[in-house]
């Protein structure tokens, strides 16, 4: 009886929500009773009740969203990521299970393509006071937001580049719509040591199969502090950049000890020196 007024309620707390005028409010509303339903509907059948009922929502606009207690984003239905985050909570969360033993106490993460900032804010706000976040984004409109989502979430541990990374310190054409444009691009290693960190326990890269350029350009980062490299999967589509990265990462000592959803993981061989235990072995 309890579930099935709680469903009730639910529907009727949708039918409500689509009455509100401010888009935004309107936008949190459905997301949060589609979440809900989805959450509590005991059967296979009747999932999709609430998103059947999305016209009646228009929920296009964005709209602040506490993510979790110490992350809040403004998030845009119309974006694949944020999307994501408003239906089910999270993006990716295996690549987040995959890197998260690492980021504890006074660890560095390095997200590379940290787009509007998830994985940057999950893992500030997982570190300790000394802990810090190195988040490189050199897209504007991303970084517009990236920087509004560490702002209100009170990130003060995240450290924005507003540039991309390549082999060497120049200029980069960014396509990205809605219109491409010049970027300046960094080494990466120039940015870990203008950070002046101990240590680099993470390197999230997300940067549409220009791994292997953002590698090459980190290859002193890599020697030195060993750092777990966790890459989108898809890359293997790409056939010789592929090839390239595994070739350039096991010329490090590195290796790719598992996978986590659509990314690959490398670590370090311990066999070679590295010592440290990894996470799940």
């Amino acid at each position: 009886m309890r579930k099935l007024l709680l469903i009730v309620a639910i529907v009727v707390s949708a039918v409500a929500g689509a009455m509100i005028v401010k888009p935004g409010l309107r936008t949190e509303w459905y997301f949060a009773a589609d979440k809900a339903w989805t959450a509590h509907w005991p059967l296979a059948r009747g999932k999709d009740v609430v998103r059947n009922l999305r016209p009646l929502f228009r929920p296009t606009a964005p709209a602040w969203i506490t993510v979790e207690p110490s992350i809040t984003m403004w998030l845009d239905p119309a974006d694949d990521v944020s999307a994501e985050i408003l239906r089910k909570g999270s993006w990716r969360p295996e690549s987040w299970d995959a890197m998260r033993p690492y980021l504890t106490g006074d660890a560095v993460f390095v997200d590379v393509g940290a787009h509007t900032g998830y994985y940057s804010l999950k893992a500030a706000a997982a570190l300790g006071p000394r802990g810090r976040v190195i988040a490189v984004e050199p897209n504007p409109l991303a970084l517009k937001k990236l920087q509004s989502n560490i702002s209100a979430s009170n990130a003060s541990r995240v450290h924005v580049y507003p540039v991309a990374c390549a082999d060497s310190d120049s200029t980069f054409m960014l396509q990205r719509p809605p219109n491409a444009n010049r970027v300046r691009a960094r080494r990466l290693d120039s940015i870990v040591l203008d950070e002046g960190v101990q240590r680099v326990d993470v390197i999230k890269i997300g940067v549409d199969s220009g791994e292997t350029l953002v590698l090459r350009g980190a290859e002193w980062t890599l020697d030195l502090f060993h750092p777990v490299v966790i890459v989108d999967k898809q890359l293997q589509a790409t056939g010789t950049s592929s090839a390239e990265l595994h070739q350039l990462l096991a010329s490090h000592g590195y290796v790719a000890r598992s996978e986590a959803g659509q990314q690959l993981v490398f670590r370090w061989d311990g066999a070679t020196g590295d010592t440290r235990p990894f996470a799940n072995e």
